[in-house]
């Protein structure tokens, strides 16, 4: 069987991203393999024959995803399927966990200036984030991570994609000259 097909087989078979490492078990093979070199090829082949989907790394595993032209389609196609919903202060509490981790729930709460318990607890419960260990300060507080799925939600194959604060600032600067 063709290597490259196997591959794209295992990626297309599960909603969820598919890490290098399981691939490389199914297959089973003796020497080693480029992964990211066949996953360009197969993504070039896509392009080639003008598919609406490509093969993207995500969360740190590859994912079928598709292109953003064809988002529209998908959404109609979708309309009664509820997307996940978070607040003002989700957001706000999971952004900040995103971009000091690893923190404490006092650091958040001390960015924030409320209480974020349920919060915190709310996002762990959704699997958004995870504790870490403990910090060595006085009390031995929880330190608070991101978890892949979280990277999975946002499209994000690690968190140093995640935008500057700069490019959030022109986002917002651009989205509020437009209303």
């Amino acid at each position: 069987m063709n290597l490259k097909n196997i591959i794209e087989v295992l990626i297309h078979s599960t909603p969820n991203p598919v890490f290098s490492k399981e691939i490389i078990s199914v297959l089973e093979e003796d020497h080693i393999i480029n992964l990211p070199e066949i996953i360009n090829e197969i993504n070039k082949e896509y392009a080639k024959l003008d598919k609406g989907y490509r093969i993207e790394k995500i969360g740190g595993g590859y994912q079928l995803l598709s292109l953003s032209d064809y988002h529209p389609y998908i959404e109609k196609l979708q309309k009664g399927v509820k997307k996940p919903r978070f607040s003002k202060a989700a957001i706000e509490t999971l952004s900040i966990i995103a971009y000091k981790q690893p923190l404490t729930r006092g650091e958040v709460e001390h960015i924030r200036g409320v209480d974020s318990s349920g919060i915190i607890k709310n996002l762990l419960e959704k699997g958004l984030v995870s504790i870490k260990g403990r910090d060595g300060g006085l009390g031995k507080a929880l330190l608070y991570i991101t978890t892949p799925i979280f990277l999975e939600l946002f499209g994000l194959d690690t968190l140093a994609d995640l935008p500057t604060l700069e490019e959030l600032s022109q986002l917002l600067n651009e989205e509020r000259n437009s209303i």
